[in-house]
């Protein structure tokens, strides 16, 4: 049987604030001062922004991941955009980016076709490309996605409402919410169904989704548009799905691991854990409901019972290490979740996800401590060094430690810097609940 072992912080139980006694190598000495909690907390947070501002390319275009040895694909997510936007409010709020409004207004210009020399692509219906290379605006790949699409949209109402007084970028957010009509995705009211995807020329692709997942951001904009929108194309559909869904968790399906019950797409699987700080932080109608909240809370505590259970011949997992998240990974890029009793069938290198932990700061009592004996323990491959200097936490793998993700995606990690924006002592989750409150 495994041991679980206690948050053993490097240093010997070093205090907060002690430094590393001096010590005797090649006749040199040596003197490392040891950060306090709230400096790893201040430094992780400065870093998760850092990490926004390094992903951004000049002309307002955001790439789909952070390559930490400083290379550029040039390949641009439009989810990253919405995610984008909202990181430059809590870099605002912080006083780290003084021209927030202005860089706000210039990737709102790209997005709604305001640059004559640079068209993100939309298909048929409107609904924009998943990726696309940030210098010439051309498709990347044909996934034409109404999830990405709903993330960007909402990234622009968020700035919207935090630079209220901006004309501009209100008339620039109504555009694009108006212009991308989401109702259509809804596929089978009575099944829970949305499509995943279309074609380019608007043809539906035959994949599709079922409640609880992220595609409830789908369905939250499909069902305001159906109000707001005169030729929304399936109003009547959007308005039940919402109501029958949504509105209430009364009918989405639940899984149950170790008698705490999780919302899921299904009652024998789990999601990944995304799908709930994704809704968070992004829908007033999820984070505003008590409802909702206490289903969230419930994942986090279901997530950190998986990993006590997972046992590993050779395998150590210690008290301070859970979340089931989605990003990088040795075989390439993996949606880890977690399963029954341990069973690690979706999650084959047992990867550890930090900007998890991170999301469910405001909702989880040991998460901070947590994410600061991550920080602590130099035997895992959690840590990275930006440029500049910044430090953020990222994935790693427990069946592989050798391992150390040589890039980052966007979307995953955004978790990880509203997180900590939302803790009490910084901007807390009113910041969210006030600028997620679109409608």
């Amino acid at each position: 049987m495994k041991k679980k072992l206690a948050a053993l912080l490097v240093g010997a139980m070093l205090l907060p604030g002690m430094a590393f006694a001096e010590t005797i190598k090649n006749e040199t000495v040596v003197s490392e001062t040891v950060k306090s909690d709230q400096e790893i907390i201040d430094s992780l947070y400065r870093g998760g922004y850092a990490y926004w501002q390094q992903l951004r390319n000049e002309n307002g275009t955001y790439e789909d991941k952070l390559f930490l040895n400083g290379d550029r694909s040039y390949v641009g997510s439009i989810a990253n955009s919405g995610m984008g936007m909202i990181a430059l409010t809590i870099g605002h709020a912080n006083g780290w980016e003084p021209e927030a409004e202005e860089l706000a207004l210039q990737t709102l210009r790209k997005l709604a076709g305001q640059d004559p020399n640079f068209t993100v692509p939309q298909n048929a219906t409107n609904t924009f490309i998943h990726f696309y290379n940030t210098q010439t605006g051309e498709a990347v790949g044909d996934d034409w996605s109404p999830v990405d699409s709903a993330i960007m949209i909402y990234g622009a109402l968020f700035v919207k409402n935090y630079f209220s007084e901006n004309e501009e970028i209100a008339k620039l957010a109504d555009y694009l919410y108006r212009n991308t009509d989401l109702t259509d995705y809804i596929a089978d009211v009575k099944t829970g169904r949305i499509y995943l995807a279309q074609e380019k020329d608007g043809a539906f692709k035959k994949w599709r989704t079922k409640a609880f997942n992220e595609y409830m951001l789908v369905a939250g904009l499909a069902n305001q548009q159906a109000s707001d929108l005169k030729n929304a194309t399936n109003a009547a559909n959007a308005k039940k799905f919402w109501n029958t869904w949504y509105a209430s968790t009364r009918f989405l399906p639940v899984a149950k691991y170790n008698d705490i019950p999780v919302l899921s797409e299904g009652t024998t699987w789990f999601t990944s854990q995304f799908n709930f700080l994704f809704n968070n932080y992004l829908m007033h109608d999820f984070s505003n409901n008590p409802q909702f909240v206490t289903a969230l809370k419930n994942s986090t505590n279901a997530d950190y019972e998986f990993w006590r259970d997972v046992d590993v011949d050779g395998v150590e997992i210690k008290e301070y290490e859970w979340g089931s998240g989605a990003g990088s990974c040795p075989n390439g890029y993996c949606v880890d979740r977690f399963h029954f009793k341990g069973d690690r069938q979706f999650n084959h290198n047992l990867v550890v996800s930090p900007h998890i932990v991170a999301g469910y700061l405001p909702f989880n009592d040991r998460a901070k401590d947590d994410l600061i004996a991550t920080y602590r323990d130099n035997t895992i491959n959690a840590k990275h060094e930006l440029a500049g200097g910044y430090e953020i936490l990222w994935r790693y793998s427990l069946e592989q430690p050798e391992w150390k993700s040589k890039s980052i995606e966007g979307v995953d990690f955004s978790t990880f810097l509203f997180g900590l924006a939302a803790m009490p002592e910084h901007l807390g989750m009113d910041f969210f609940n006030k600028y997620n409150n679109y409608f």
